[in-house]
C-alpha cells in the first residue's frame, strides 16, 4: 500500500480528492486530510506518507511554504501540488518538473499523476523544489529544472544562448559553449518560455536569448549571430518581432 496526505483547505475538495484517489488507485490509502499547512506538517511527521497532494492556495501559508518548515531530510515523499488555472503556475511547474493537477481536477489526470509519482519514488524531490518555490515567490522563472539520467540538473535561465529542436528532444546550449539534451520538444519549451521577454522563437527549430543577438543578416533569407559568433537561420515571418524584442531589452 502507498500512503498518501491530503493537504486542501476546503473540506469538500478534499473528501472529493479521497473519493477520486480511492477509486483511481486502491493500493493508496489516505493516513489524514488536514485543512492548513502546519496540521500537513504534523501528519508529515506522523504518518511517513509516500505522497503528498499539496494544495497551493491556502489562508495563513500557502502550499509551497512546506520547504520553510521541513528539513531536506524529511521531504523523502512525492509532492502532487494542486492548483487553480494560472498559466504562470503552469509554467513555474513545468520549470521545476514538479507534478501538479488543476483544479477541478479529472479522473484520467489524476490517474497519470499517481502513475508518475509512483514510478519516481527514487527522486528526492527536496533537490529541485527550491526552484518552484523561488520562481512562485518573485513571479519571475529565473531558474529551470531538468531532468537527466541520475536526477535533475538546475540551469539559470539566463545562461542559456539558444535551443534547438531535436525531433521530441531539445538542445540546450549555454554560453560557456556546453550543451545537454532535454526529453522535451521545442514547443513544449516555447510555452514555458512565453512569459520571458528575452526568449523568441525565431525558427521552427530555434528559441533564442535575445540577450545574447550581435547581428542580424539580411543574407540567405535571414539570420542572426550571437555574441560567439555562433549564426542561426532566422524566419521571414519572424523577422520583426525580433527586432520590436530588441528595441524593448
Amino acid at each position: 500500500m502507498r500512503r498518501a496526505i491530503i493537504i486542501e483547505d476546503e473540506k469538500n475538495a478534499a473528501d472529493l480528492l479521497e473519493k477520486m484517489i480511492t477509486d483511481a488507485e486502491p493500493s493508496v490509502e489516505i493516513m489524514a486530510k488536514c485543512h492548513n499547512l502546519q496540521d500537513g506538517i504534523k501528519s508529515i511527521r506522523k504518518h511517513y506518507p509516500d505522497i503528498v497532494f499539496l494544495d497551493i492556495e491556502m489562508p495563513v501559508h500557502s502550499g509551497i511554504e512546506l520547504l520553510d518548515f521541513l528539513k531536506p531530510d524529511e521531504i523523502n515523499f512525492q509532492i502532487i501540488f494542486t492548483t487553480a488555472y494560472s498559466e504562470f503556475a503552469i509554467r513555474a511547474f513545468e520549470m521545476s518538473a514538479a507534478g501538479y493537477l488543476l483544479k477541478p481536477i479529472q479522473e484520467d489526470k489524476l490517474k497519470l499523476a499517481l502513475e508518475k509519482s509512483i514510478a519516481h519514488t527514487n527522486i528526492n524531490p527536496a533537490n529541485h523544489l527550491p526552484v518552484l518555490k523561488n520562481n512562485m515567490e518573485q513571479k519571475a522563472i529565473k531558474k529551470m529544472v531538468i531532468a537527466v539520467s541520475n536526477g535533475f540538473e538546475i540551469i539559470n535561465l539566463s545562461d542559456i544562448y539558444y535551443l534547438k529542436a531535436e525531433g521530441s528532444y531539445t538542445q540546450i546550449f549555454f554560453k560557456d559553449s556546453g550543451s545537454m539534451l532535454a526529453s522535451k520538444n521545442l514547443k513544449h519549451f516555447e510555452f514555458i518560455l512565453s512569459d520571458n521577454k528575452g526568449f523568441i522563437r525565431i525558427h521552427r527549430s530555434f528559441i533564442v536569448n535575445a540577450f545574447f543577438i550581435k547581428k542580424l543578416l539580411s543574407k540567405d533569407g535571414g539570420s542572426i549571430v550571437l555574441e560567439n559568433k555562433t549564426e542561426l537561420p532566422l524566419s521571414d515571418d519572424k523577422i520583426d518581432m525580433v527586432l520590436e524584442l530588441l528595441q524593448n531589452l
